[in-house]
């Protein structure tokens, strides 16, 4: 980790807190850029760098060196881009994407979807093969899919119907 170079003359690279308050002071540049005043938001207690004097004995400011982030945010970008590719190349893969259409659209706007882009990119009406194996796939994904999510329902369905029975009568 990289050290900082703090000034304690000009303030530079620092924040200032109030210990009065314990609130960052905002910082206000003064003319010519060679003073800086930093102003409490909340007791509105304000002080110069030209009082650094002040700063080293703590009369009521604190100082805070700025770190340096550069080199994490450059990470942070760096790990965003990869992210934001995998999850495009994942969204590319999803079967409903393909198609077109959202996974709470009936089946009969998914099948007639279906046919619509089939008639588009059939091989024998101009499209491609590899692009009529991808729909295809996509459409048997979703099938498989909604196939799956009804038997789990019905399974649900039984276990509780099953519960139900089994449990003995209240007595009155």
């Amino acid at each position: 980790m990289s050290s900082v170079a703090v000034s304690w003359q000009t303030l530079d690279n620092v924040e200032v807190e109030c210990t009065h308050c314990g609130v960052r002071m905002t910082l206000h540049e003064g003319s010519g850029r060679r003073v800086k005043y930093f102003r409490c938001g909340t007791c509105h207690r304000w002080v110069s760098s030209t009082y650094t004097d002040i700063f080293k004995t703590d009369a009521k400011l604190r100082t805070h060196p700025v770190k340096d982030t550069s080199a994490e945010d450059a990470k942070f970008i760096e790990v965003k881009d990869r992210l934001e590719r995998w999850l495009a190349a994942i969204e590319e893969q999803d079967p409903y994407h393909v198609l077109g259409v959202s996974p709470l659209d009936p089946p009969e706007v998914v099948r007639t979807r279906y046919r619509e882009l089939a008639m588009e990119r059939h091989p024998d009406r101009g499209g491609s093969v590899e692009k009529m194996r991808e729909l295809n796939e996509a459409y048997e994904k979703i099938l498989r899919h909604r196939e799956r999510k009804r038997e789990e329902a019905l399974a649900q369905r039984k276990l509780v119907e099953d519960n139900e029975v089994s449990l003995p009568a209240r007595s009155r």
